[in-house]
């Protein structure tokens, strides 16, 4: 495995970085993703192979945790966290970079729906105001038109498979949750394990999917080492060494700045400006997960409020 690497410049082990502001750059980054994958021409499972591989050296580089062998608990979240990343990938190639990431962001239905069954935690007030709210703005998504364009050849396919990804991405977050009760670590090394397997999983499969790898241009490359190096690997490691000292609920507060900075950065690289009924969804989805997030908060606050003598 890796060696270990002196990383305290750097804004994940740097002491004089604030917690919040790591989770906050992780969302930063995260954003970039959408338009990022947009500026490459490489077959999409070659982009989604090739960003995981350079992640998961990043992540091993800077993460201890992530330096061991895999168990067979950690190589279970393998496939979600491979359907995570290159269908969001793909989806991009298809879709707008706005639907992708606000499609995605539709994780916490898929988490209110399946968390109880697989984790075993009951359903609160906040949960379902999750399970009306994304559910409303994901339907106001096939509402909208969806006109073909040169960054969304086929926008209603890639729409489906955003919508997949993000139950691949709700499917990874319940199975972090249920490694890290555990308290070992295996949560760090299934992101790296699962960028590390994701290289050849995606590229034995595009010739399933009728495509062949390309040698790709220079400004392919940089792309390629750009989303590998900080977009997916320096993020997570971010977003690792945040979570730790920062309340979940304020995660998920802080995190919702990756759709709103997403839609942003395509609006400004590729003049994407999504239908009227698609931003209403994108914002119900958002404003949902924020009010269920404020729940949550006001209901510990008055928790803690009346254990106090």
């Amino acid at each position: 495995m890796l060696a270990a690497v002196d990383v305290r410049w750097l804004p994940c082990d740097n002491p004089q970085v604030p917690p919040v502001l790591r989770v906050l750059l992780a969302g930063a980054l995260f954003a970039t993703g959408g338009s990022l994958i947009k500026l490459c021409e490489l077959p999409s499972l070659q982009r989604a192979g090739a960003r995981a591989l350079l992640a998961a050296f990043v992540i091993f580089a800077l993460l201890p945790q992530a330096r061991r062998w895999p168990n067979a608990r950690i190589l279970l979240l393998v496939p979600a966290y491979f359907g995570a990343t290159c269908l969001f990938v793909v989806a991009n190639t298809l879709t707008t970079a706005v639907n992708a990431i606000f499609l995605q962001s539709t994780a916490p239905l898929w988490i209110v729906l399946l968390g109880p069954l697989l984790l075993r935690e009951r359903s609160t007030r906040s949960d379902l105001v999750v399970l009306l709210g994304v559910g409303i703005g994901m339907t106001l998504f096939f509402f909208a038109p969806e006109p073909v364009a040169k960054t969304a050849p086929e926008p209603r396919l890639g729409d489906w498979i955003a919508i997949a990804s993000g139950v691949s991405y709700a499917l990874l977050l319940i199975g972090m949750r249920w490694l890290s009760r555990a308290g070992r670590g295996e949560e760090c090394a299934a992101v790296a394990w699962g960028n590390l397997l994701t290289f050849p999983i995606a590229f034995a499969f595009m010739p399933v999917v009728g495509q062949s790898i390309a040698p790709g241009t220079s400004t392919d490359w940089v792309v390629i080492a750009v989303l590998g190096v900080f977009q997916v690997g320096l993020a997570y490691t971010l977003l690792v060494r945040g979570i730790a000292h920062v309340p979940a609920v304020r995660v998920s507060l802080l995190m919702m700045i990756e759709p709103a900075l997403s839609s942003l950065i395509a609006w400004g690289v590729h003049d994407e400006v999504p239908h009227p009924i698609a931003a209403t969804g994108g914002v119900v989805i958002v404003g949902t997960v924020l009010v269920s997030a404020l729940l949550v908060r006001e209901s510990q606050r008055l928790t803690t409020r009346d254990r106090q003598p």
